[in-house]
């Protein structure tokens, strides 16, 4: 976990950063980022709140949506949306720094704490072990895990055939993520230890959260959520 001074003084680096989209330096704070990532379990046991973000845009301004459910019953206890302006463009591997501050300041104005945060998106899958959700995880000290819909690097021998298989994700000889077939007839989610958590427990989570749908429940509702924001604001 980021100390206090350390997690201001990095959301503000990268806060004007954004302005300049100096990406050399960008990527030396997704480095900082990777390097304070840890890989085991500090999730609450039992865990009982699951929160799962995304974000929908619209011109220049991006609407973040969360929706925690409880995990043992899969319902809905509470739904929050954000909305701010875009000060960083869509750039391949950089998303942290566009969704990230503001996925940030949702999940830190949540009435209900989550144990798990669920971010659509990488964790460690990413080319320098900093995907958004690990950005997100490191930055409020919460166990994260990215669910994503698209590889953004690594490779899998064996695409895996029957719901709740999977297969490893590797990159650089290194583990960083699963290969999960979710939904009979989709393509497979990809799965990633965000901040604070094992991958095998983070695949569990995810299976649990999982019904008919591609995406586990807490991420595919605050999809929905964040585009049917999107859409009134569009009217």
């Amino acid at each position: 976990m980021l100390e206090a001074s350390e997690n201001r003084k990095v959301t503000r680096i990268a806060g004007r950063l954004s302005q300049d989209f100096d990406l050399e330096r960008l990527r030396k704070i997704q480095e900082r980022i990777a390097a304070r990532v840890v890989i085991e379990d500090r999730v609450r046991k039992p865990t009982k709140r699951v929160a799962g973000f995304d974000v929908a845009y619209f011109d220049d301004e991006a609407i973040a949506a969360s929706v925690t459910m409880d995990y043992e019953r899969i319902q809905v206890i509470e739904e929050k949306t954000m909305k701010a302006k875009v000060s960083f463009p869509y750039i391949s591997t950089f998303l942290g720094f566009r969704e990230g501050p503001l996925i940030i300041r949702l999940a830190r104005n949540l009435k209900i704490e989550p144990d798990v945060l669920l971010i659509n998106s990488q964790g460690i899958a990413h080319p320098l072990f900093c995907g958004c959700a690990s950005h997100v995880g490191v930055s409020v000290g919460k166990p994260t895990i990215g669910v994503a819909g698209t590889r953004l690097c690594g490779e899998y021998k064996d695409r895996p055939e029957r719901v709740g298989d999977w297969a490893p994700l590797k990159y650089r000889e290194r583990i960083v993520g699963a290969v999960l077939l979710s939904q009979q007839g989709s393509e497979p989610i990809f799965i990633s230890v965000g901040h604070m958590i094992r991958l095998e427990t983070a695949i569990k989570i995810v299976k649990h959260f999982t019904t008919i749908y591609r995406f586990p429940e807490p991420v595919r509702l605050a999809h929905e959520l964040a585009n049917k924001t999107r859409r009134k604001a569009l009217i």
